[in-house]
């Protein structure tokens, strides 16, 4: 299972990636600590030049599951920029079913806020419908250092996390420390890549 999704998402990297006036991004997250076990969860991300955008995830909403998201970016370049994204989907494998949400994205000056929020439902079992979010508030540091403070939710269950992330041009990579004072901390290592996307105008 993990093999032929690890293909399959490598495969739509390299199609995509042949789209003009297109863009999208590739992460690569890695969960690590003695509460959890090894985790990897990659995720990729188009939006077509008519403003489409599809998302394909795998270990996301459960461990040996695959899903596959829709929907149409709103969004605007401003003092204050932002970017909407209402997404709907299917979730296959351990866990089979539905999930609505949305991706929010928020620019200003050096201050930037994004979040994942979505609600996901079992055709099998209800008693394991559930909600999750993660977002993120970061400052820039330096043109290739940012650093906040992230806040994930499940089930009601809130989980607190600092986060630095390095950036080169169109490659950054996140570090997070989830319940750092509690014995419960785990740590996300990230790899990020994106393309075709406009860089953030550098301010000073």
């Amino acid at each position: 299972m993990k093999r032929r999704v690890l293909l399959t998402i490598m495969l739509c990297v390299l199609l995509l990636k042949g789209f003009s006036q297109s863009n999208g991004s590739f992460e690569q997250d890695n969960y690590l600590g003695e509460s959890r076990p090894f985790c990897w969860v990659p995720v990729l991300s188009y939006c077509t030049s008519d403003n489409w955008y599809v998302e394909a995830r795998a270990n996301y909403e459960a461990i040996n599951s695959a899903s596959l998201y829709f929907g149409k970016p709103f969004k605007k370049k401003a003092l204050i920029s932002y970017s909407i994204t209402p997404i709907a989907g299917f979730v296959m494998g351990a866990f089979t079913g539905g999930s609505v949400g949305a991706n929010v994205a928020l620019d200003y000056k050096k201050v930037s806020f994004s979040s994942q929020s979505q609600y996901t439902f079992s055709i099998q079992n209800r008693a394991t419908n559930f909600t999750y979010s993660w977002s993120d508030l970061t400052y820039q540091l330096k043109e290739c250092v940012s650093a906040g403070v992230s806040l994930q939710q499940t089930r009601g269950l809130f989980e607190k996390g600092i986060l630095v992330r390095g950036i080169y041009k169109n490659l950054s990579i996140p570090l997070y420390v989830f319940n750092p004072t509690k014995s419960e901390r785990y740590f996300v290592l990230g790899l990020n890549v994106e393309w075709g996307r406009e860089k953030k105008i550098k301010v000073v």
